[in-house]
């Protein structure tokens, strides 16, 4: 039922677990502890319309810290206004690229800011090091988007084992001259250019200019998922 999630073990520096079975809420307090224990903490996503009941979710000890919104895009459709096509984009395959924290903008909505002890710097650095993991396994889709010969931000994405285009990590440079939707509509318009129709998602509900982006874009959203974490008593990470 509780699966050890190697990368987020990796990036948090103690053993972080994954619950996949809502059938583990109807289980005796013992038994759950018993699962539980030795995780610093473990996360638990469920779509919110069919999940188990919240009472036994709560009851369990996981609280809720984030609702998220899948969605799918048509990527043809974006436009490729003058604005747009100003940008040029290199991609990890051609020029590689590696990120690191002090690259990135701060994340402001990102439900692991809920644990304790978490930072700006610990959130950056996760995104650093998965940037860095999809850049390494599918560099021809991950890009660089530029205005002129500066770097403004990068947009990465996947082919899932499922064939599914995903748009996994967007994120401006700490410091960019151009607007989140600018990064969107140039990376979507390359990956339209290279036969790429349909690309899926999720994002937080409280990121508010994300939201907007994907809704002025034309995006179709679906059911939202709910995110609980649970906390154990493995003592939390620190910045390195």
């Amino acid at each position: 039922m509780i699966r050890e999630h190697e990368f987020n073990t990796r990036w948090w520096g103690a053993r972080v677990g994954i619950l996949s079975d809502p059938g583990f809420f109807d289980l005796s307090v013992e038994t759950r502890l018993e699962m539980l224990a030795g995780f610093a903490w473990v996360e638990y996503y469920a779509a919110l319309e069919s999940c188990a009941a919240p009472g036994k979710i709560s009851a369990a000890d996981f609280y809720q810290v984030d609702t998220q919104i899948p969605f799918r895009i048509g990527l043809p459709r974006i436009a490729a206004t003058p604005s747009v096509e100003r940008l040029r984009v290199r991609t990890a395959e051609v020029n590689p690229f590696r990120l690191s924290a002090d690259d990135l903008a701060p994340f402001k909505h990102e439900r692991f800011r809920f644990l304790p002890g978490m930072t700006e710097r610990k959130l950056n650095q996760r995104y650093a090091q998965w940037s860095n993991l999809l850049i390494e396994q599918q560099p021809s889709w991950c890009l660089e988007v530029l205005d002129g010969d500066t770097v403004e931000g990068w947009f990465l994405a996947c082919m899932d084992e499922r064939n599914r285009f995903e748009l996994t990590l967007a994120m401006l440079r700490s410091g960019a001259g151009i607007s989140g939707l600018l990064l969107y509509q140039r990376a979507m318009v390359e990956y339209a250019r290279r036969g790429v129709r349909v690309g899926s998602a999720k994002f937080s509900v409280t990121n508010t200019p994300v939201v907007n982006i994907y809704s002025s874009l034309g995006a179709r959203f679906l059911a939202p998922l709910g995110c609980w974490l649970w906390q154990g008593g493995v003592s939390e990470s620190t910045d390195a």
